[in-house]
């Protein structure tokens, strides 16, 4: 049948469409081919039923009472080719020691431990050089460069000083001058604390 010829059904195959068109829509094609042997499409059936409004019944919604097939199942699930098999070791999986630099604030970061633990790789150099940074202290680098994490270029400094560094000295600082801008900051807390133990 040519493409977008009108179709003429009969009477005798519109009633037989209509008294089955509960039916999936797959299912009334190939009986109705069977029973009047055409050649009709799932298309053809489907849009005649669309158009008379020959419904299936359906509403693509659990009808109360209806247990669903996947009852009980939440989270279960059953291996296939794509899945991971014991003790295999994805493909780009980094090892100890394995270093980047962070895409927010540019710091290095340097693997510790498994999984994935990732650590900020100044601070790790500092620790084992001189321990643990207490908890109100902070290293900063004595040339501005995040990615320069030599233990020469590292300096431990206080929260208070570094608030200093900020206030007064930050914007002045230039790569070759950071690290006397950092000791003044230090020297201006030092002599704001002194100022406050004599008041």
């Amino acid at each position: 049948m040519p493409k977008c010829a009108a179709i003429n059904y009969t009477g005798e195959q519109l009633d037989f469409i209509k008294s089955n068109c509960v039916l999936a829509r797959k299912e009334l094609t190939e009986k109705v081919n069977l029973k009047f042997g055409t050649t009709f499409t799932v298309d053809q059936i489907k849009s005649l039923c669309t158009r008379k409004k020959w419904n299936t019944g359906r509403t693509g919604c659990f009808e109360k009472g209806l247990r669903p097939w996947n009852t009980g199942t939440k989270g279960l699930t059953t291996a296939n080719k794509t899945s991971f098999k014991k003790g295999q070791i994805a493909w780009n999986k980094k090892p100890i020691d394995y270093e980047r630099i962070c895409s927010k604030d540019g710091y290095v970061l340097i693997k510790t431990a498994e999984p994935n633990v990732f650590d900020l790789k100044h601070r790790v150099v500092w620790e084992k050089a001189n321990g643990a940074v207490p908890q109100d202290q902070v290293i900063a680098f004595k040339n501005q460069d995040k990615t320069d994490c030599r233990l020469e270029n590292l300096i431990l400094m206080s929260k208070a000083e570094m608030v200093r560094y900020i206030q007064s000295f930050h914007k002045l600082a230039t790569p070759q001058s950071n690290e006397v801008c950092l000791l003044m900051a230090k020297i201006k807390n030092k002599k704001h604390q002194l100022k406050k133990q004599v008041a």
